[in-house]
Parts: structure tokens; C-alpha cells; sequence
């Protein structure tokens, strides 16, 4: 008996099952999968699909040391390493938005700083000009306005004026006209600068977050000569392109993260700098609409056999996520003493804590530089990878 033998490939499948199975295909995947056909070419590459994929793609880590990239899984503990643009050696700064990165880069001098847009899936990067300088004390945030066209990406820069005193302190006057707040259109690559005041101080320890194409921040402002403050989340609407105060703040714990929960959301993560200080983690309410924005706390660990997320204020802040069953994902610094008397060795540590204590440790990384911390974790952020093309 004859048996006919029926031949099948992925091209054979009905269009819209072929999308579906492609939306779950990693972007570094579907780039390889560009040149297969002309049809796939234009799927992978249309603004439709591009945008429904970063929607459904999964968080990641990504942080960079002197020449690397490493990019982690935060579920299954999986990392990628890649070479680091040379020209992003010294990156000390990096802001998240869409699977984008605006990263500045520069050293301990003033205004010896540049600043680049990345997209490390595409190896895709772009210099931004200054309208008159960056400096070390500039904070950054990326994103869009959400009643228009979300490809028309925008970056925010102001500059904390605690440190701005003590480096103008030589009168120089070139830079005495510099724009407190400027926003810069990847459309037309210029900025322009806007009518706002800064009159708070955002927290050193918490970098800010993109959640639905605003940023936020973990901020304080004072009010009299006795430095009585609040905590509260500051967030910058790109559409009305206006700082706001969102809700006061938990009460503040030593060092504050602030990260995107649920994609609508923010997760606040509170710990002090001290070997087992307990770990508080705190969950806003929806932040679309007008509605109030309020904290509850999600869940605390308190056991013997906590680590410092931050373990030395030299070191570089941890990068975290809150996974579901409530649980934290971090990747911090830390170092391994083994009871001799030499300098110990910087380790770089994945952990996954969970209401009872420590549930996995992963050291993926063991450095040897002396006293000092500046050469192993230069850089660090929650991150989605994407293939949205760099708008400038």
C-alpha cells in the first residue's frame, strides 16, 4: 500500500497564524528572519507589527560593564553577552523607552559628557547634539505624546541645580544662560526649551521609569529653612510636556527603585544600605486617567539572611523587577569576603527574594579591581528589547 507523503513549512500556514507565531519569536529571531521573503520583510518591518511585538515581549536586564553588554532573563536566569559599541565605553547613564536607550556617556568632568540614542537589538546608534552643553548632573527621560503618533519620540534633560552651585562656582559665564529644562524632538533633532522650574530634587538612588510614554521619578521638595520635606512621584507628561505631582510617596527607607509593574503601574522598591535591612515593595494603583494615584504595600521580607541590594554607596545601583507571585528579581553588586585578610572581589549577583527570604542566588560575575567598584557594573536598567528603528 502506497502511502503519498505531504510535504509542510511555516509559509504554508495561514497568514494570521504565521503573525501569531512570529509575535512570539525573540527580535533578535525575526531580524534573521527578514531576508527569508519579501512578505515576512514587510511584516517584521511594518510600524503594526513592530509595536504588538514589543507589547507582548517580556522584561529584560540589561547592563553594561567597560566593554560588554549582558542582557538577562530575569524569569529563567538566561544571559547574552555582546560586544559594547566602542563608542559607549564610559556609559554612566542609561534611560529606557520602547526598547531604546538614551545613554550618556562621559567621565568625572563637568561638562564632559555626551549623549547618544541606542537600540541594542538593532546594533543601531546615534549621537545627539547639545544646544549648548551636557553635564554630569543632567537627568534624562524618553517619551512620546500619547494623543499623537507614538513614533514621534521626545527626550526630556534638566539639570539638578544641588550640584549645578558647586561647578559654576568659577564664574563662567558661557553657561550662564543654560536651559533648566529642555526637550529635545527625535523628529526634527533640535530642542527647545521649556517654561518649567525645578524646585525639587529627584532622589540620587532612584532612576527614573517610562510607564505608557511618561516618565517618572522618586522625588522630594522642600519648603522652609529646616529642609521639612515630602516624598512623592514626579512624573513629566510628554504631551502636555508639564512636570506633575502624581501621589505623595511611601515613607522613605534608606534607598528607593522605582520600576514599571503590569506595564500600567509602578513597583517601589525600599531597602536600607545595611546587610539583612528589610525589603519593602510597594505597588501604585492604574496610572492612566486623571484619577488619584495611590501606594499599597504589595509585601515585605525581613529575615536574617537578606543581602544589600546596595551594598556601598560607590557601587552602582541595583536593577529590579517584581515578578508575579510576589517576588523580586534583582541584579546588584556585592562583595564575597572569605575570611582572609585580602581585598575581596566585586561579584555581580542575580537574586530572586520572595516573602520567605532568599529563593535563588546567582553569582554571574567575579571582578578583582582592588578597592574599587567603577570597572564592573557601569550600567544597569529594565529593559524590553525591540525593533523599533532610532527616530533621529
Amino acid at each position: 500500500m502506497a502511502f503519498s507523503k505531504r510535504s509542510w513549512t511555516l509559509s504554508s500556514l495561514p497568514p494570521e497564524i504565521i503573525e501569531e507565531i512570529l509575535y512570539k519569536a525573540p527580535p533578535e529571531s525575526l531580524l534573521r528572519s527578514k531576508p527569508t521573503c519579501k512578505q515576512w520583510h514587510a511584516l517584521i518591518t511594518s510600524r503594526r507589527f513592530i509595536y504588538e511585538h514589543l507589547r507582548r515581549s517580556p522584561q529584560r536586564f540589561i547592563r553594561t560593564n567597560e566593554t560588554v553588554v549582558h542582557i538577562m532573563d530575569p524569569v529563567t536566569g538566561r544571559r547574552s553577552d555582546s560586544p559594547l559599541p566602542k563608542e559607549l565605553y564610559d556609559v554612566r547613564v542609561m534611560v529606557h523607552c520602547d526598547g531604546l536607550m538614551v545613554c550618556m556617556r562621559g567621565n568625572s568632568q563637568y561638562r564632559n559628557t555626551k549623549l547618544a540614542l541606542w537600540n541594542p537589538v538593532l546594533r543601531k546608534l546615534a549621537w545627539i547634539k547639545p544646544s549648548t552643553c551636557f553635564t554630569t548632573s543632567d537627568y534624562y527621560g524618553m517619551g512620546y505624546d500619547g494623543k499623537k503618533s507614538r513614533y514621534d519620540y521626545k527626550i526630556l534633560r534638566f539639570t539638578d541645580r544641588r550640584y549645578d552651585d558647586m561647578h559654576n562656582s568659577n564664574n563662567d559665564d558661557y553657561y550662564a544662560d543654560e536651559a533648566e529644562v529642555e526637550i529635545y524632538e527625535c523628529k526634527t533633532r533640535s530642542w527647545r526649551t521649556l517654561d518649567a522650574k525645578v524646585d525639587w530634587d529627584v532622589d540620587i538612588t532612584c532612576k527614573g521609569v517610562s510607564v505608557m510614554g511618561n516618565m517618572y521619578w522618586f522625588a522630594q521638595k522642600y519648603w522652609d529653612a529646616e529642609k521639612k520635606h515630602r516624598n512623592y512621584i514626579l512624573r513629566f507628561d510628554f504631551s502636555a510636556e508639564t512636570f506633575k505631582d502624581v501621589c505623595f510617596a511611601p515613607p522613605s527607607r534608606g534607598d528607593n527603585y522605582l520600576a514599571c509593574f503590569d506595564g500600567d503601574r509602578l513597583s517601589l522598591l525600599q531597602q536600607d544600605q545595611e546587610t539583612t535591612s528589610p525589603i519593602e515593595v510597594w505597588v501604585s494603583s492604574k496610572l492612566a486617567g486623571d484619577g488619584d494615584v495611590l501606594f499599597s504595600k504589595y509585601f515585605s521580607v525581613s529575615r536574617p539572611d537578606l543581602p544589600a541590594l546596595l551594598f556601598h554607596t560607590d557601587m552602582a545601583h541595583p536593577v529590579y523587577c517584581v515578578g508575579k507571585h510576589k517576588r523580586v528579581m534583582a541584579w546588584c553588586e556585592g562583595d564575597v569576603y572569605d575570611g582572609d585578610d585580602k581585598i575581596p572581589p566585586t561579584c555581580v549577583i542575580f537574586y530572586e527574594i520572595d516573602e520567605g527570604g532568599v529563593r535563588r542566588q546567582l553569582e554571574t560575575e567575579r571582578h578583582y579591581y582592588g578597592s574599587g567598584y567603577s570597572r564592573t557594573f557601569l550600567c544597569g536598567y529594565v529593559y524590553v528589547p525591540s525593533l523599533v528603528p532610532l527616530p533621529v
